[in-house]
């Protein structure tokens, strides 16, 4: 088992993000991106096992989150510097360490690539419970419980706070999520096309610019994820090959049993032999 070594991460805007590297070889360098409430730890035995197949391996907790709490708190944290500052840092950390470089992201994690400039030179991404939620995607059976989150507990459980328990959410016993992200999330969800809301006014012009070839990984038992809000994401990278993957894992994954090690010989196997066959990005250089 490949033991990860601590990293600072510097961000753009001088943020310092609590980052994790497992050197693991030359072929090549995978970004994880995380789930919203799930701090990098969640991801350390997935992190180690690419990193036995000879991939180089970085996690990181987001500004505001987990083990980067401190580096900046409240509604100083917006949710969208997820993507544009960390992610961005992470992505040029992989970029300097080889030319074969690739993401691979969680829920929340599939949805910033966009945000983050560096992602155009991506040599593969692999996205695992991605979405672009929006209540109209949901079965109706699941709408008051997620319209309640959206429209009442984030709201009101950020208000004059830094922090707020994901406990007080129905999110489960994770780190605290700094407000400024939960408010951020829930905004998102509020809006007819999530973060892609014209209105939000946020600078989409680098999902076009995505070329990398996705997989996408979607699970039957995913009630986080149906399908048709896989879709509603993966609609924003026009350029993308997009190969479509895990009907046939009908049960026992979920949104979260991906990363588990139970699906070692399964789900990670057949992720990694599809990131060996990636090339390096046309123009990319470490």
């Amino acid at each position: 088992m490949i033991q990860a070594q601590p990293l600072s991460l510097r961000c753009a805007d001088s943020v310092t993000l609590s980052a994790r590297e497992y050197a693991g070889g030359d072929a090549g360098a995978v970004v994880i991106s995380a789930a919203l409430g799930v701090p990098q730890g969640f991801y350390a035995a997935y992190a180690s096992w690419l990193a036995a197949q000879g991939l180089h391996v970085i996690t990181c907790d987001n500004r505001g989150f987990g083990d980067s709490a401190k580096a900046l708190r409240g509604i100083a944290v917006d949710l969208a510097d997820w993507g544009r500052q960390d992610l961005e840092a992470l992505l040029q950390r992989a970029r300097s360490v080889n030319a074969r470089h690739f993401l691979v992201g969680h829920s929340i994690g599939c949805q910033i690539p966009g945000l983050a400039p560096s992602s155009s030179s991506l040599s593969g991404a692999v996205f695992v419970a991605g979405t672009a939620p929006h209540l109209r995607y949901y079965p109706w059976g699941q709408r008051p419980a997620l319209g309640l989150l959206w429209y009442g507990l984030v709201p009101w459980f950020t208000r004059g706070r830094d922090a707020v328990p994901q406990s007080k959410l129905g999110l489960g016993k994770g780190p605290a999520l700094p407000v400024g992200a939960a408010a951020g999330w829930a905004r998102w969800a509020r809006s007819r096309d999530y973060l892609f809301t014209p209105e939000l006014g946020l600078d989409l012009s680098g999902y076009g610019q995505i070329r990398a070839p996705i997989l996408a990984w979607n699970f039957p038992d995913d009630q986080y994820a149906p399908r048709a809000a896989v879709e509603a994401l993966l609609r924003h990278y026009p350029q993308a090959r997009i190969e479509r993957c895990g009907d046939e894992f009908t049960q026992g994954v979920g949104h979260f049993g991906y990363f588990r090690e139970a699906h070692r010989d399964t789900l990670w196997r057949r992720t990694a032999d599809w990131l060996a066959q990636q090339p390096p990005a046309s123009g990319a250089t470490p």
